[in-house]
């Protein structure tokens, strides 16, 4: 009798056990699900009124879009975290102020339009034209980026001009002069890249992620980089088209450039390298050498 007795008071304490963590658990359970509703995420928010059509860059720029923090519970499941998932798009609504900015909220503006016309400047046209690989800059250009377009630019012989069928040097020892090629000259300089193929720069959309959490990279269009267009002023147009079979050649240019005069070259100045020096300014080798060492100290 005893011995039923003791069994029953273990298997109760067992059970009053596995109740009590059972009930811990789901409190734990709650109050983990609160506090997650509850967290504060950083999302993009409308400031102000921003009208339809607005380019987001000019919106972030104003802060009339701007972060903020909200409540994870009461974000939209597509909720905009970093300013770089709308910039170079525009708003495809009218906003009042305070709304949360969701995906579909900004498009490309050929998206919104219905016209890929719409990413060209005013007063340009665009062009297509067709670089080999190697004269292409090797496939680096994007759309956005600043070029220079170069042409082959000889003449017949015997034709006038100072311009050369190829470039020439005379040779140290007063003999045949080097022939080391035909010259080429800067046709255009500071050309807006619209597009390399099909690609236009419209952003490939990732894959949805919660707000707050890291987003995955997007994945990058297959491309044409033979074929490059550009935007440039209507009367320029022509020109550029009758330099179709001069061997066109393109440099990538820095954000910050700015076109400068560079004169023709008819005939081989010394190269820099047969005067033991580098191609590159003074100026910038210094700014570029450790300290202490001969170029830092101009000994």
């Amino acid at each position: 009798m005893g011995s039923r007795r003791t069994l029953i008071l273990i298997g109760a304490i067992v059970i009053g056990g596995l109740a009590a963590f059972l009930t811990m658990n789901y409190v734990k359970g709650v109050e983990s699900e609160s506090a997650d509703k509850n967290q504060m995420v950083t999302v993009l928010v409308a400031a102000g009124p921003v009208a339809k059509g607005s380019p987001a860059d000019e919106a972030l720029a104003s802060q009339s879009i701007r972060t903020a923090q909200r409540r994870r519970s009461e974000l939209p499941a597509s909720a905009v975290v970093r300013p770089e998932d709308i910039s170079g798009q525009v708003a495809a609504v009218d906003f009042g102020g305070g709304e949360v900015i969701t995906s579909m909220m900004f498009l490309p503006v050929q998206e919104l339009t219905g016209s890929k016309g719409s990413s060209i400047d005013e007063g340009n046209v665009a062009i297509t034209i067709m670089v080999e690989p190697d004269a292409g800059v090797a496939g680096l250009i994007q759309p956005g980026d600043s070029i220079n377009i170069m042409a082959l630019a000889p003449v017949a012989p015997g034709g006038e001009g100072t311009r050369t069928e190829s470039l020439s040097k005379a040779a140290p020892d007063a003999s045949t002069p080097w022939t080391l090629g035909q010259p080429y000259v800067y046709a255009f300089q500071d050309v807006k890249v619209l597009g390399v193929g099909k690609n236009l720069g419209t952003p490939v959309a990732a894959p949805a992620t919660a707000p707050g959490a890291e987003p995955a990279p997007a994945a990058a269009p297959a491309t044409d980089t033979n074929l490059i267009t550009v935007q440039i002023p209507a009367d320029q147009a022509p020109l550029l088209i009758s330099l179709r079979g001069a061997g066109l050649y393109l440099t990538l240019n820095r954000p910050d450039y700015e076109a400068a005069p560079i004169p023709f070259v008819s005939s081989l100045p010394s190269f820099s390298g047969e005067e033991g020096r580098s191609p590159y300014p003074a100026a910038s080798a210094e700014a570029v050498a450790p300290a202490g060492s001969a170029g830092a100290t101009g000994q």
